[in-house]
């Protein structure tokens, strides 16, 4: 077993990284939440960065008992990360005296990043980014430390609490994060995943976990048993760890318990009347995000152990519900009498009377054929013997087709 870890010597700021969230964690909170803003800021134009043939000049430490040593063996590799391309660019292996040195070239798009990294025992550390053409001394200085699976614990510089404002159904989506520190000089792994290097517990009834923007890949963080474990290296210095779940509305009052303690404290409530008491939390003047105000609590030295508990205004869904329902009546209501008018309309236009017509004057055409028909129908009617009554037929039957003919004839001249 590891000897328990020392505090950690004083190494270049490559190692220690800046961690501070306030601000930038309530982004984080509007982004998990999927809000837009109502007047989006200008984005900052970017810094032209350099380009053309760069060089840098580091060296692989790690503490000793007085002083950092220069670590041997140890492979290093320069990369590129940018909108175009990333990747490795160069490797080497350094030698007994820990030092390394890269020749290359920034091509590509300028928002590219440059860094070194080193792979000891099993671990990735990484250099600053290399901002200029030329870097060396403590700005390409990478300092890797021994492991120990060997568990203590590691330190809650910072946690934030967002409770956004409720969903339809009354539940409400939190955002966590959290600055843990390794003040140690040691790197902390898990032994295996039965034995997370680090984890924290849940609020009751969470649901819809996930990983947020953090330090820590995903792919490390799971759930269960009511808590977060984590899995991934903590090498000393500051890491920072986000997540997101829901809560329903009976959850509420909500507890979250605070087990490792925290050096601030902060909790942020997006609606009004909500309120958050326990772990020597305050009230302070109120944040907005995008837009959207949050009332905010902050907490300094919160012991381990305590209790936030965090009481929103009582929004029973089924009050929800009742709304939408009257909404749904109403509009079946006025759908309903729409369709009782349109069935008195049609009815109204079926019983109105159609206007008369004035009787049409009949064509002299018309007339004479009916005459003819009329005629040819008495006479079959009535079939006569004797020869003069068939004569007298006959003698009709002409007059009146020559009166047809000449009637058709006019229409056709007229035409």
């Amino acid at each position: 077993m590891s000897a328990p870890p020392r505090a950690a010597s004083k190494v270049p700021g490559a190692v220690a990284r800046s961690g501070r969230l306030s601000l930038a964690v309530l982004a984080l909170a509007a982004t998990t939440f999927a809000v837009r803003a109502q007047t989006p800021a200008p984005a900052p134009a970017a810094a032209q960065a350099p380009t053309g043939p760069s060089r840098v000049d580091g060296s692989i430490l790690r503490p000793g008992k007085r002083d950092l040593i220069p670590v041997g063996n140890v492979w290093v590799t320069i990369h590129r990360v940018g909108s175009d391309t990333a990747g490795p660019i160069d490797s080497m292996l350094v030698g007994a005296n820990g030092r390394y040195h890269f020749r290359y070239d920034r091509t590509g798009r300028t928002d590219a990043v440059y860094f070194v990294s080193a792979s000891y025992d099993g671990i990735a550390y990484f250099s600053r980014p290399l901002t200029t053409t030329r870097v060396s001394g403590d700005d390409a200085a990478i300092v890797v430390f021994d492991t120990t699976s060997a568990h203590f614990p590691l330190s809650i510089k910072g946690r934030h609490i967002i409770i956004a404002s409720p969903n339809v159904d009354g539940s409400r989506e939190i955002v966590e994060a959290y600055e843990i520190a390794n003040d140690s000089d040691r790197t902390l792994i898990s032994a295996d995943d039965a034995h997370p290097s680090w984890s924290a517990p849940l609020p009751a009834g969470v649901t819809n976990i996930s990983v947020g923007e953090s330090d820590i890949s995903p792919q490390a963080v799971s759930a269960g048993g009511g808590r977060v474990l984590v899995t991934a290296p903590f090498a000393p210095g500051l890491k920072q760890l986000s997540f997101s779940y829901r809560v329903p509305q009976s959850s509420f009052p909500l507890r979250v318990p605070v087990e490792h303690g925290a050096t601030v404290l902060e909790v942020l409530l997006e609606e009004p009347k909500a309120t958050a008491q326990g772990a020597s939390l305050k009230i302070v003047a109120p944040v907005t995000i995008q837009g959207r105000p949050f009332v905010r609590y902050l907490g300094a030295d919160a012991p381990a152990g305590a209790t936030v508990e965090v009481t929103v205004p009582v929004i029973q869904a089924t009050a929800n519900e009742r709304v939408y329902r009257e909404i749904a009546i109403a509009l079946a209501a006025l759908m309903i009498a729409g369709f009782i008018a349109w069935v008195a309309r049609a009815r109204s236009r079926a019983a109105r009377p159609l206007p008369a017509r004035a009787p049409r004057e009949p064509d002299p055409t018309e007339t004479l054929a009916r005459a003819i028909a009329s005629l040819d129908a008495e006479f079959e009617r009535s079939a006569p013997a004797d020869a003069s009554a068939r004569s007298e037929y006959e003698e009709r039957r002409r007059a009146l087709k020559r009166e047809l003919t000449s009637a058709l004839d006019s229409q056709s001249r007229s035409a």
